[in-house]
């Protein structure tokens, strides 16, 4: 560093490092508030990004490295300038290569990286320094990088940093208590790719909490500690150990965005059986009521039913499961839930009420002549990020799950209709792939009443090749089954319910929303927001800037003659010039 340098430090001394220093003093355990990111009297970080493709981006960054490493009267205040005015998103800097600096020199890279990484005020020019030291940071760089790293947008590159430096598990288990979610996920990546004991044992018990793993961060984890072995092998087993077994199970078994697939893990039998087993000595704590529910429906009717079990193994794992779920004493446990000041805590507590007061459908075995029909519906935890699926199982066996893994079931409203079967064969979608049918697919089969039998056949997948067989019910029972399943609401939060009556009533009095010259889109009513209702509707009434397209009110607020039911309840629009809405706390 010359005299330049020097001054230029003294000069901006809101350092995001600094600032890290400071959160992390004012809270030593905790994350900082909202990411940390936001720094004070930080008034010249880029709004707005340069309008460069990422190639031309990173082919500038890294002219300007070049031309700083050539520079015999180089500055780094300088380069963090250049670097800072550059514009560029951060996530240019995922698409760097180690090949792309592979002139630097070592020394110079890491002169250059201590250098940014401690005095950059930029969020572009730090993390750039971050890159740097990537493979070439010693012990004593420890420090600022794990202090950086508690900050969100600088957390994952530091984690990735420190991976590269011997003897690091510490600071990885340090930084992954006390960092945003994406940097702990980061930090439990490069845990389980180290294998270190230490890292095993902090894994086996805290890579779960107050953390709810995605399906392949599940595997990763499971992989690592070996959890079908550990949970086998051990007589008792502590609570942690159960608890964190409970939350990776659960999330194995869930859809959070895709299909769940627990066959990635290949020992999912072993440990979901060794589970049910421990689960009965251990604390009875939500989450582990919440992964007993999701296992216990997962086996009945969802992709871990067609895991490769032992034979009797999955019966006796479900029995073991609904033993543990009737048990009394979850009673207090649901009953401090619901009086809990988190939402998500009450919603949960509705979610597993509700779930323990619904039979599971009839799966009385096919005959000779006919397979059988049964339709679950199964509703999410609400920490997870699925949807409502509806669920048909043909001899026991979920059809949907064994035959399409790109999306899942359609909801309730959306699929019982598209069931019913008469004399003209008529084709159903059952599912479609999360991306679009146009892009990866759909599941589609026949659906026709010949006499007093209906008939499934021709299944197809635009995308695809579907290998289900021709299936056929008997027609009474069929009927009966569709319609049982259009009258059944009984997994419904108060929310959906009400979405559910809202929408009915509009569709059957359209002239509510013809006084303000709307059309109805529709009321909804997700998994992930219990206490709201979603309305949305076509406003053609006000040209919109872009063509004369239709658009929405913002904001209004009119009393109108319909109001009774549609009283104290704002509007929202999204932009874009078509939709508009309502969101209604019920």
């Amino acid at each position: 560093m010359n005299v330049a340098d020097e001054r230029w430090a003294l000069d901006h001394p809101h350092a995001l490092f600094d600032h890290a220093s400071r959160l992390h003093a004012s809270a030593p355990d905790l994350p900082p508030p909202d990411g940390g990111c936001r720094c004070p009297n930080q008034d010249d970080e880029p709004v707005e990004w340069a309008p460069d493709s990422t190639s031309s981006s990173l082919g500038r960054l890294l002219a300007r490295l070049e031309a700083f490493a050539t520079d015999p009267d180089r500055s780094l205040a300088s380069l963090h300038d250049d670097i800072r005015d550059l514009r560029a998103p951060l996530w240019v800097l995922d698409h760097l290569k180690p090949d792309d600096l592979s002139w630097l020199s070592g020394d110079l890279a890491h002169e250059t990286g201590i250098w940014l990484v401690r005095h950059g005020t930029h969020h572009l020019p730090t993390r750039v320094g971050l890159h740097l030291l990537a493979g070439r940071a010693t012990l004593p760089d420890v420090e600022p990088i794990r202090i950086l790293g508690l900050l969100s947008c600088l957390g994952p590159t530091a984690v990735d940093v420190l991976e590269t430096i011997p003897a690091v598990t510490a600071e990885l288990i340090w930084l992954a208590d006390r960092a945003s979610p994406l940097t702990r996920a980061r930090a439990t990546a490069a845990m389980c790719r180290i294998g270190d004991p230490i890292a095993l044992g902090w894994l086996l018990r805290h890579a779960a909490d107050g953390h709810h793993p995605t399906g392949s961060e599940a595997v990763r984890i499971a992989e690592a500690v070996s959890l079908a072995d550990v949970l086998e092998e051990g007589t008792t087993i502590d609570n942690e150990i159960v608890l964190t077994a409970a939350r990776l199970l659960q999330g194995l078994c869930s859809a959070d965005g895709y299909p769940a697939r627990p066959d990635e893990y290949q020992d999912a039998c072993r440990a979901i059986a060794a589970f049910a087993v421990h689960a009965a000595g251990a604390r009875p704590e939500p989450d582990l009521l919440a992964a007993l529910i999701t296992l216990a429906e997962e086996l009945r009717s969802g992709p871990a039913a067609l895991l490769p079990w032992p034979t009797g193994e999955s019966a006796a794992t479900l029995t073991r499961l609904d033993r543990l779920i009737a048990s009394p004493r979850w009673v207090p446990v649901l009953a401090e839930a619901r009086r809990s000041a988190d939402r998500t805590t009450r919603w949960r507590a509705g979610w597993a009420a509700r779930a323990l007061s619904r039979p599971f459908p009839d799966l009385a075995s096919p005959d000779d002549a006919h397979d059988r029909l049964a339709i679950r519906v199964a509703v999410p935890d609400p920490v997870r990020s699925g949807q409502v699926e509806t669920r048909l199982l043909v001899n026991h066996r979920p059809v949907i799950a064994a035959a399409f893994r790109k999306g899942p079931p359609y909801e309730p409203a959306q699929l019982p209709g598209a069931l019913e079967a008469t004399d003209r064969p008529h084709e159903a979608r059952l599912a479609e792939a999360y991306c679009t049918e146009g892009c990866c697919g759909a599941l589609y089969v026949t659906i026709v009443r010949d006499g007093d039998t209906v008939i499934w056949h021709n299944w197809r997948d635009p995308d695809g090749t579907v290998t289900l067989p021709l299936f056929r019910f008997h027609a009474a029972q069929y009927a009966e089954t569709v319609a049982q399943a259009v009258r059944d609401h009984g997994w419904e939060w108060p929310a959906r319910s009400l979405a559910r009556r809202l929408d009915r009533r509009l569709r059957d009095e359209p002239e509510a929303l013809a006084t303000w010259q709307c059309d109805l889109g529709g009321v909804f009513a997700g998994t992930a927001k219990q206490d709201t209702v979603r309305m949305t509707f076509w406003y053609p009434g006000h040209p919109s800037s872009r063509g004369g397209a239709p658009s929405a009110v913002v904001g209004d607020r009119r009393r109108e003659p319909r109001e009774d039911f549609l009283s104290r309840h704002d509007l929202w629009c999204s932009w874009g010039g078509l939709r508009g809405g309502l969101c209604i706390d019920p």
